[in-house]
């Protein structure tokens, strides 16, 4: 028994020493310092806690990085779509519920922008990628937007500020590519 729990100590180590260990291409840690270095709006830490959250992240080269940055933001814009329809079910407030439809339809434009800069990315026809990608970074804000407009209080700006930032990380790393 002895040797059989050593090689699945051995193995475990090994596992984690290798998930440390800079890639050749890039690591989590440099992209996302050259990224937050190109793009004010991108915070370091954040953009390093995200891209950790997917596994893949520890042996992904900067193309990987850029979809693994894209593949996180979509569940979470369209979670963010679903809390809005859920909100639109109960609005009362006509002045919320405007501000709601005009989330939704561009919550609606932003996953299908995301779906399309990952594919585009997994192509590698970078400039799509960019240009779905910038279609993406600016759609929370206008969301968030809409409330202060209105002066109604956003129950989407957590999400908003989420979304908004995986959207940037994703751009600014596509962007590192060329």
């Amino acid at each position: 028994m002895r040797p059989r729990s050593s090689t699945c100590f051995l193995l475990a180590l090994a596992l984690l020493l290798y998930c440390h260990l800079p890639p050749a291409n890039a690591s989590v840690e440099e992209t996302c310092e050259a990224a937050a270095g190109n793009d004010p709006n991108i915070h370091y830490d954040f953009c390093v806690k995200s891209l950790h959250e997917d596994p893949g992240s520890c042996s992904a080269d900067t193309k990987g990085l850029a979809i693994i940055a894209a593949n996180l933001s979509y569940p979470r814009a369209a979670a963010t779509k679903s809390k809005v329809k859920s909100l639109l079910r109960v609005a009362t407030d006509p002045k919320a519920k405007q501000c709601l439809q005009t989330c939704m339809s561009t919550y609606s434009d932003l996953i299908s922008a995301l779906a399309e800069s990952i594919s585009a990315l997994e192509d590698d026809r970078l400039w799509d990628a960019k240009t779905y990608l910038s279609a993406t970074t600016e759609s929370p804000q206008d969301c968030e937007d809409g409330f202060k407009e209105m002066r109604v209080p956003s129950p989407l700006s957590e999400e908003n500020d989420r979304v908004g930032q995986l959207c940037t990380i994703a751009l600014a790393i596509a962007t590192l590519l060329g």
